[in-house]
């Protein structure tokens, strides 16, 4: 199994993100037909996926293409506008996706930072080298966003006045991870000074409001495109989607999150930033006239450091270190730090390498301070992995891992 084969295992979300330079493409954007060529992707709709999504799914998906190239395009093309009116400010795209939005910035000059799993990062760096050449103003950084080393390490020394866009990535996260990324991107700020835009709220909300005027208000479309989109979405992911606060449907739950996380919250209608031309609506004024509609009760939410606001800060983590051994038929690891989507690859790699087929597994985890969704997804595989799943031993939990693994309901399984 290569380098990226473990990536994708221990964190596969990434594989959502390539339907979006897909749709992209397809809706006229050339950049990111450029970007598609680049990365050797095919069209939408090819199996992409290491898990493959049902054929009968698949067609369903398709039908449903054109709602999905709106939602992709206006989410996409209102982000850019909303960044190219904020003048002189470094973007922070988290995540930045398989999406051409460095190459846009790129001819004007901005400073841009795309954020994403190493899996994304690792590819999209060399292809868009490929088209825009050496760039001393765009750069692609692998990171985890529930890890604050590693998005403080994408910044250059001095960078001021961020603006962290966030769009299509806190549905993948667990209740204990969204706040562990509110605090990241608090300290973030408050350090180098800026706000936070993200959509993910809008598009839960008026997603399917969006679908139905794309598609003539056709009630069989509709319901197909709220039945279909999760469990497709999902399949390809392996994760459960809008498991937190951020996408209760209580609004007042949202906002009091958001003042507790120590921030203010601003809203911006989408409508004001909206392509004078929904490419993919072009010859279809009606139904473009009815999405301009449903946006304008839509808003972007950007979120800044509360000035009156004292967050308590994140406890410092020890630096990530496993070591292992095999004794007697037992592979026995100690984990120091974080096991999250950058460290995780390592356990994994580590416990592939001794080749499997043990009596039991050991786990000293007593100086592991936090352990994400790709941190659990591995342990999940190495209790698998037994044949008797009673042999697995995880010791020295502390509260807080314990927290996160209750809340996340794998608790029973790791903890025997």
């Amino acid at each position: 199994m290569n380098e990226q084969d473990v990536r994708e295992l221990v964190n596969p979300v990434f594989n959502t993100a390539k339907s979006c330079v897909q749709l992209s493409s397809a809706a006229g954007d050339e950049d990111a037909q450029r970007l598609l060529d680049a990365l050797g992707f095919p069209a939408f709709g090819a199996q992409m996926a290491k898990k493959p999504v049902p054929q009968e799914m698949a067609d369903q998906v398709k039908r449903l293409f054109p709602a999905y190239m709106i939602l992709i395009e206006t989410r996409f093309q209102s982000i850019n506008r909303l960044v190219e009116r904020m003048e002189n400010r470094s973007i922070v795209d988290l995540p930045c996706g398989y999406t051409s939005r460095g190459i846009r910035l790129s001819r004007q000059g901005r400073t841009y930072y795309g954020c994403d799993l190493p899996a994304v990062t690792d590819a999209m760096g060399p292809a868009v080298e490929t088209i825009i050449g050496k760039s001393e103003t765009v750069s692609y950084h692998a990171v985890d966003a529930t890890n604050y080393e590693s998005l403080e390490a994408a910044l250059a020394e001095g960078s001021r006045d961020l603006l962290v866009t966030t769009e299509g990535l806190l549905m993948y996260f667990a209740q204990t991870e969204l706040e562990e990324v509110f605090s990241n991107i608090h300290r973030l700020l408050e350090k180098h000074g800026g706000s936070w835009v993200t959509t993910d709220r809008a598009y839960f909300l008026h997603d399917k409001e969006v679908v139905s005027a794309t598609l003539n208000g056709d009630p069989k479309l509709t319901a197909m495109y709220a039945a279909v989109t999760s469990r497709a979405a999902a399949t390809a992911a392996d994760v459960d989607f809008n498991d937190n606060v951020f996408f209760d449907p209580d609004d007042e739950k949202i906002r009091e999150f958001i003042g507790k996380m120590g921030f203010t919250l601003r809203e911006t209608c989408m409508a004001d930033y909206l392509p004078d031309q929904i490419t993919s609506l072009k010859g279809n004024p009606e139904a473009e006239s009815a999405v301009r509609d449903v946006f304008k009760n839509m808003m972007f939410w950007e979120l800044s450091v509360a000035q009156d606001a004292a967050v308590e800060p994140v406890d410092m983590n020890l630096p990530f270190e496993v070591a292992s051994e095999i004794r007697d038929g037992i592979f026995e690891a100690s984990i120091q730090g974080r096991l999250d989507t950058i460290t995780a690859p390592e356990l994994l790699k580590r416990f592939q390498d001794a080749g499997g087929n043990f009596e039991a597994i050991h786990i000293d985890v007593s100086r592991m301070g936090y352990v994400s969704s790709a941190g659990i997804r591995v342990l999940v595989m190495m209790i698998k992995s037994l044949g008797n799943m009673d042999n697995f031993k995880m010791t020295g939990v502390s509260e807080d891992v314990r927290k996160i693994l209750e809340t996340t309901g794998i608790a029973k399984l790791l903890l025997r």
